[in-house]
């Protein structure tokens, strides 16, 4: 694929959870979330959307610009875009990193949930002992090589 075929794939059916939500300052939450379907031309489902902002608490925070919400609320914006375009797998790059520990807490138990009531596979990358224990499998890079629960992948 080209490098404008990858985009294409990776918004459509990965989505992505950063350690830095990177969210745009000047669209509202609402915006933020339908991004990857703005830039693929496809109109919103709204009743996915209400769903989704229920689901993740921020129904009554769509309407709000990233500086009017907390580092909570702008994870869980974040975590709505990431699934908007339905995908099929979901990458959660230390989503936690930039959380306290109740908000962190918060964020994993909601992408648990996502993950069981929708039926996706999420691949969460983190430094932090307590959220990997609540993986079902656990993978571990150390000096260069990949190792599941102390079975070496070559």
């Amino acid at each position: 694929m080209n490098d404008r075929e990858l985009s294409a794939f990776r918004r459509r059916r990965i989505g992505f959870v950063f350690q830095q939500f990177h969210l745009l300052p000047v669209l509202t939450a609402r915006e933020n979330i339908l991004m990857p379907l703005l830039l693929d031309r496809k109109k919103e489902d709204r009743a996915y959307l209400g769903e989704l902002a229920e689901l993740l608490g921020i129904s009554d925070r769509l309407t709000h610009l990233p500086h009017e919400l907390s580092g909570g609320q702008q994870q869980r914006v974040a975590i709505a875009r990431a699934l908007i375009a339905r995908p099929d797998i979901i990458f959660a790059d230390e989503p936690t990193g930039n959380l306290d520990s109740k908000s962190g807490g918060e964020v994993m138990r909601l992408l648990s949930e996502i993950r069981r009531r929708m039926k996706k596979t999420l691949v969460v990358i983190t430094h932090d002992s307590q959220i990997a224990q609540m993986a079902d499998r656990r993978f571990v890079i150390m000096d260069g090589m990949l190792s599941e629960e102390g079975v070496t992948i070559r």
